[in-house]
Order: structure tokens, then sequence, then C-alpha cells
């Protein structure tokens, strides 16, 4: 059941987001900067506009696949700012945890965001509490707010 739900999560959240035109080849980006060797397990583009032409600024998210774990992964966000032909690093994001990253909201030198984590008293298979966070872009630490 575990492994159907979150195959259920990457084909609704990243199927759309490779469907859609303009966009660079976000995994190589992704793993050449967030994931040692390129192996991860699903990736999340946040962008700060849906269209890749008005996109600013992005937050990415892998789930580098922990070698030797029995199939677990860790988590690495990064802050990514466009550029003259294309898409920069910005640097690493600290202190983020959860599942599933979404509804970004860009705020003057902030980004928050969802993610789904454990709560109390939850098996660790199934995590349903939503957490929001604040990422400030200055120092790249994010801060959970609930």
């Amino acid at each position: 059941m575990k492994g159907f739900a979150f195959l259920l999560a990457l084909v609704i959240c990243v199927a759309p987001l490779r469907a859609q035109e303009g966009w660079p080849d976000l995994d190589v980006l992704l793993g050449s900067t967030l994931a040692p060797g390129g192996q991860f397990e699903v990736s999340f583009w946040l962008p700060d506009a849906a269209d890749p032409a008005q996109a600013r600024q992005a937050i990415g998210v892998v789930y580098p696949i922990i070698v030797g774990a029995a199939g677990n992964t860790g988590i690495a966000v990064g802050h990514f700012v466009r550029v003259e032909g294309g898409w920069a690093y910005a640097g690493l994001i600290g202190n983020l945890f959860g599942h599933n990253p979404r509804d970004a909201a860009f705020l003057p030198g902030a980004v928050q965001l969802t993610t789904t984590m454990l709560g109390p008293n939850e098996p660790r298979c199934c995590p349903t509490l939503p957490v929001r966070w604040q990422i400030d872009l200055a120092t790249r630490q994010a801060q959970r707010l609930n």
C-alpha cells in the first residue's frame, strides 16, 4: 500500500510538471545540484510562476537514495534563480523536512511552502500532518511555522 500511495503521489505531482513546455530538463538540473551521483527517488520543482517564461526563482526538492539503506531516502532542497540562458543554483536550503512539498508562496526575501510529516501517534508509513515552512532566502534556512 505504501508503494502504491507513493507512486500515485509521484504521478499526480510530477507528471504535470514534465508535460509543460519551456522548462529545462529538471531531473538533470536537480540531480546534478542536489543529489550525489544524480540518484534520487522523486523531485519537485516549485517555481514562482507556472509559466516558464515568467518564472524568476524556484525551490527544487529531491529525495536522494541512501545507498545501502533498504529503500530509504534523504531530502535535499535548493534555491534556484533565473539567469541569462537558464537556471542557476543559488544554494542549499537547510532545516526543511517532510514529503510532497507544495503550495509555494514567494514573498520578499522568503518562500513559504507546505510538506507532509508524521503527526502524533501516526505509523511511520503514513504521515498526514500538513506542516507550513518559511525559508529565509538570505540565510537559506527553513523554519517551521505551525
